[in-house]
């Protein structure tokens, strides 16, 4: 004789095995909240492993220091620095990109000279294709680089940019820049100069 209640139990568990089984057609998709930072890191970094990854190799390669101390330049020295000795007590406009900023001037003189500087985009970017020295490896025709050490990425207060001229047995240079004091775009010459990079930054050396 059949019992009442199978038909209800049937049914039940018919149900409760749908609801476990299959998704609504009308269920929400899971969206990512783009103005959180933490979220948005999560999503691009599992979106996009390989960019990420090779981007940090290509940073990793360029932030580290060369032992190719004797490298020699590859184009004329003597040419750069000319040019930027014809140019000390003059003034420049500053501003993005202007000829009076430090790095578009040392910029200018360099690829006079022949060197092939076709690197833009930030502090290290700017230097694809040069090889990078510390201090105790410069000499003259080398570009000194005040770089932040937490985002050497970044164009922040502090970055600046020089060209040495000449190297002194006193462990001091000459160098030739542009643009201090900031905003004044002139081009100045320092005989007993020594790298004083502000707090948190460091002095990096690039050659071409």
């Amino acid at each position: 004789m059949p019992h009442p209640a199978k038909p209800l139990i049937v049914a039940l568990v018919s149900t409760v095995t749908f609801a476990f089984g299959a998704a609504p057609a009308s269920a929400a998709p899971e969206v990512v909240d783009f103005s959180r930072p933490a979220a948005a890191a999560v999503a691009v970094q599992s979106l996009e492993p390989e960019v990420a990854s090779t981007s940090a190799a290509s940073l990793d390669a360029l932030t580290k220091m060369s032992d190719l101390a004797n490298i020699p330049h590859g184009y004329d020295v003597e040419a750069a620095i000319a040019l930027a000795e014809s140019e000390i007590g003059t003034s420049r406009p500053t501003g993005w990109d202007a000829p009076g900023e430090c790095i578009s001037s040392v910029h200018r003189w360099v690829t006079a000279g022949g060197a092939n500087w076709t690197g833009s985009g930030n502090p290290v970017d700017n230097y694809r294709g040069a090889t990078r020295l510390s201090i105790a490896d410069a000499q003259p025709g080398d570009i000194v680089q005040y770089e932040n050490i937490e985002f050497p990425t970044s164009w922040v207060s502090g970055v600046h940019t020089v060209l040495i001229t000449e190297r002194h047995d006193d462990g001091t240079f000459t160098i030739i820049e542009s643009n201090n004091p900031a905003g004044s775009g002139l081009v100045s010459k320092n005989t007993k100069w020594t790298p004083e990079p502000p707090a948190g930054f460091q002095a990096v050396v690039w050659r071409f």
